[in-house]
């Protein structure tokens, strides 16, 4: 089968919703099929004249260069039977011939209409509700409404699609996988102390600004906390300087440094259409303080292998933190349990079911 995915842009940072698009390519890769990855150049606009045409001299230098766009993306391997492009504009007449093509993105899916039937068969990859910045939400609705099929990553974003009156045969649900192999428990693990991780970002989405707020009173009863934050940016200006903080570039760099070093993670995420973090802590013999914010709920379950609070409550967050450390007997329920809930995420499981929903959607035009 030939396959083309369409991302909004090239990532130079590590992000969870790429990383599953360039996990796809790989293994489909490696099972035959020919894939091919389209990118848009990067478009900063004239607010910011310099760094504009500093990223397109730089995005044209890498495109020119045989596997120059695998090269760059230093954050993940890429298979090099993977096809890598970009393109200065998305034009659907741009799109290369194949038997699908998967929009990764609602701008994206919204390119698709206007593909022939050379193009392939149009599949809309559903990773998160992708309202965050939008001016007009509303068009978000409308492309999720379209009557393109729809891969979703979470019996959550089903849901919000059916909300949105979309019917369920138009909507497969294909939870992700987990890298065991990066995501493990320390050996041997020994005692991990009052210490937390945290994944921290810039935009209010993550919910950074509550979390450092119910660690400030987490501190008040254990001064001797450890937070090790983390994210893909410079260290945020939101963060006092009690917090430690690693620029992690790829997922290996997050295993060791933060999830491996602390007895909790916080996840204080406003909305997650899956809440890769919270999965890979698990992975990492980590216990978990969460918010329910949607996809998380896909395999967290308070009490069971994790405790989850609301959405922008710092002081229920604190509380649920305090209680793991002054409690690690069920610390250790929810750590075990944990390993439990992330040993059932498997990537070769996750491919056999989206390449049956790509064969689907091909077959059915």
């Amino acid at each position: 089968m030939r396959v083309t995915f369409v991302l909004p842009v090239f990532s130079r940072l590590p992000s969870g919703g790429f990383r599953v698009v360039y996990e796809y390519a790989n293994r489909l890769t490696r099972r035959g099929h020919q894939v091919t990855v389209v990118h848009e150049q990067w478009y900063e606009g004239p607010h910011r004249p310099v760094k504009h045409l500093y990223e397109i001299a730089r995005d044209r230098w890498h495109t020119r260069r045989p596997d120059g766009l695998s090269r760059w993306l230093r954050w993940m391997a890429v298979d090099a039977g993977v096809r890598m492009t970009m393109v200065r504009r998305f034009d659907a007449a741009l799109l290369p011939d194949a038997d699908v093509v998967v929009a990764t993105y609602w701008t994206t899916a919204r390119l698709l209409s206007g593909i022939s039937a050379r193009q392939g068969s149009p599949v809309h990859l559903v990773q998160g509700y992708e309202v965050w910045g939008v001016d007009d939400p509303s068009q978000v609705d409308d492309v999720l409404r379209s009557e393109l099929p729809k891969v979703v990553v979470s019996d959550y974003l089903a849901g919000l699609l059916h909300d949105l009156g979309v019917p369920r045969e138009r909507v497969s649900v294909v939870h992700n996988g987990l890298d065991h192999a990066a995501y493990r428990p320390p050996e041997p693990d020994g005692p991990r102390g009052p210490s937390v991780s945290l994944l921290v970002g810039s935009g209010p989405q993550k919910g950074s600004a509550t979390a450092v707020a119910a660690l400030e009173r987490v501190r008040e009863q254990h001064p001797d906390l450890v937070v090790n934050a983390f994210g893909p940016e410079k260290r945020p200006a939101l963060l006092p300087r009690w917090i430690r903080y690693a620029r992690a570039r790829n997922g290996r760099e997050q295993a060791g440094p933060a999830y491996r070093a602390s007895a909790i993670h916080l996840c204080a995420s406003v909305q997650e259409g899956w809440g890769f973090p919270v999965a890979e802590a698990m992975a990492c013999g980590t216990a978990v303080v969460s918010t329910r914010n949607g996809g998380v709920e896909d395999f967290c379950v308070d009490g069971r292998d994790s405790l989850l609070v609301d959405v922008g409550d710092a002081t229920n967050m604190a509380a649920a933190v305090l209680r793991l450390l002054d409690d690690p007997d069920l610390r250790g329920r929810l750590v075990e349990e944990g390993l439990r809930t992330a040993a059932t995420m498997d990537w070769d499981t996750a491919t056999d079911s989206f390449l049956h929903a790509l064969e689907s959607a091909a077959a059915d035009r």
